[in-house]
């Protein structure tokens, strides 16, 4: 049925844009042939005004009833109705008019075809003769008689009335033949519009089809792509669709499942310095704070759960800002060396408490300018250098350095510590991930430092790259954009 529908709908609106555009073709063509043919008959009764000229100036005779008759029988051969005028609008004779009653003809000057011929030397009118009762086409002519006999030489205009009867059936039989081919055009547009209507409605249902079974739940559907026309690029389209919608709800359920891992990982990681907070500070409620050997080492490691906590819940806050597109970047140039020995100043505490040697690499360029937002890239050489000196070991060093690279500059952080096994290097950019789990929770790690620094880097169009070596140490890098 729905088929059909279309279909129906289909040739339904061919065969009324062909029947409007048809009518709109018929006023227009019945138009302007009425107008070709009235404008060919202005210049035929033109031409024939310029035959009579020399025809009547050769009259001898200056009889005027001589002269009626001679007008009166040019105009039956020719079939042609004409009058002469003289200057002031009297009419000198008219082959529709007896000799006699000429005299009783009205004064033409004021004639539209007159006052034209006055102005412009020929002048047109269609109207109903007064005179003869039946519609005429008017062709005035002005004409210089000189040379003339008689009456001939008053005369100054030339006057010749066709019936518009002619015109109007020649004008009929055009209209009737275009009336025959838009029949015939119609029938056509018909018969064609079917043709094409089934063509694009067979394949329409089934993409009808195969959309419902794709609502109700069946995916694997597919519509087979026979054209490269719209109605294929229309199933094409459809297809692909259903495969995003595929992969969509993959990655949903991926989501919904790192979601789940996220909450896991969040309620434990919280969970921890939690309960660590509650039983230190249970045990001093208990007695222990007036224990003066046990009470300020019970409140340091409190202390220290609740840093560890605030610096998780901080990390977790970052990280979402970031997922959720709420973290704008604001990229400035500014000098590399600046925010480079700002930080490694700020860790030296920390890398010194840990026996590591912290420092800039030597000769590096002092007026390096990159694009980069500072503050957020502050961020990332705060995690990166935390891991570098907490992972790190007695003795070690860490070394931040940058070189130049075609229009970049790459710079690094590279320690001497643990380092990471080849299997767990793809990983530890995720959430929560790590290496060495104990030794993580012994350093006060979050499990979050990497994935920020893996976002920071990302939003500015570079990525972090790792290369590690068991018990040697590691280095991260990444590029920045260079003034």
């Amino acid at each position: 049925m729905r088929m059909r529908r279309i279909q129906t709908r289909i040739t339904l609106t061919y065969f009324l844009l062909t029947l409007f555009a048809f009518i709109a073709f018929a006023i227009v063509a019945s138009l302007a042939t009425q107008q070709h043919l009235t404008n060919q008959k202005i210049a035929e009764l033109s031409r024939r005004i310029d035959v009579i000229i020399p025809l009547l100036k050769s009259e001898i005779n200056n009889d005027p009833a001589v002269l009626h008759r001679q007008i009166r029988n040019l105009a039956l051969a020719a079939d042609l109705r004409i009058t002469l005028i003289d200057s002031t609008g009297v009419v000198l004779a008219d082959s529709d008019v007896p000799f006699e009653g000429t005299p009783g003809i009205k004064n033409h000057l004021q004639r539209p075809e007159i006052q034209q011929a006055m102005r412009e030397n020929i002048g047109t009118d269609m109207r109903l003769s007064s005179t003869v009762n039946e519609e005429f086409l008017y062709v005035a002519k002005t004409v210089d008689m000189r040379g003339a006999n008689g009456d001939l030489r008053g005369v100054k205009f030339i006057r010749l009335s066709a019936h518009l009867r002619d015109i109007a059936t020649m004008a009929k039989e055009e209209r009737i033949n275009i009336l025959i081919a838009g029949a015939v055009v119609l029938v056509l547009v018909t018969g064609i519009s079917l043709f094409v209507s089934h063509r694009i409605a067979i394949p329409m249902e089934q993409i009808a089809d195969a959309v419902e079974n794709i609502r109700s739940g069946d995916l694997d559907t597919r519509i087979e792509v026979k054209e490269n026309d719209e109605i294929g690029r229309v199933a094409q389209a459809v297809n692909e669709m259903v495969e995003k919608l595929k992969t969509d709800i993959v990655q949903l359920k991926k989501l919904e499942r790192v979601r789940s891992e996220f909450l896991g990982n969040v309620s434990h990681e919280l969970r921890t310095p939690i309960f660590s907070l509650q039983g230190f500070l249970e045990t001093l409620l208990e007695g222990a704070i007036d224990d003066t050997a046990v009470n300020r080492d019970f409140v340091q490691k409190a202390y220290n759960h609740s840093v560890r906590l605030n610096t998780l819940l901080g990390d977790l806050i970052t990280i979402s800002h970031i997922e959720s597109g709420e973290m704008k970047m604001s990229f400035r140039y500014f000098i590399l060396n600046e925010l480079l020995s700002s930080v490694v100043e700020e860790f030296t505490p920390t890398a010194e408490n840990n026996k590591v040697s912290l420092r800039l690499a030597p000769n590096l360029p002092s007026n390096v300018e990159v694009l980069g937002d500072k503050e957020r890239l502050h961020v990332v050489f705060d995690n990166l250098l935390e891991n570098a000196i907490k992972y790190n070991k007695p003795g070690g060093e860490v070394i931040v350095s940058f070189e130049r690279q075609n229009g970049k500059v790459r710079l690094s952080v590279a320690d001497t510590g643990v380092g990471i096994a080849p299997e767990h290097q793809p990983r530890i950019f995720e959430r929560f991930y790590r290496v060495d789990r104990n030794r993580s929770r012994e350093v006060g790690g979050t499990g979050l430092g990497l994935a920020i620094v893996k976002h920071i880097i990302e939003a500015h169009g570079s990525s972090v790259q790792i290369e590690s070596k068991v018990g040697k140490g590691s280095v991260f890098s990444f590029t920045l954009k260079m003034a």
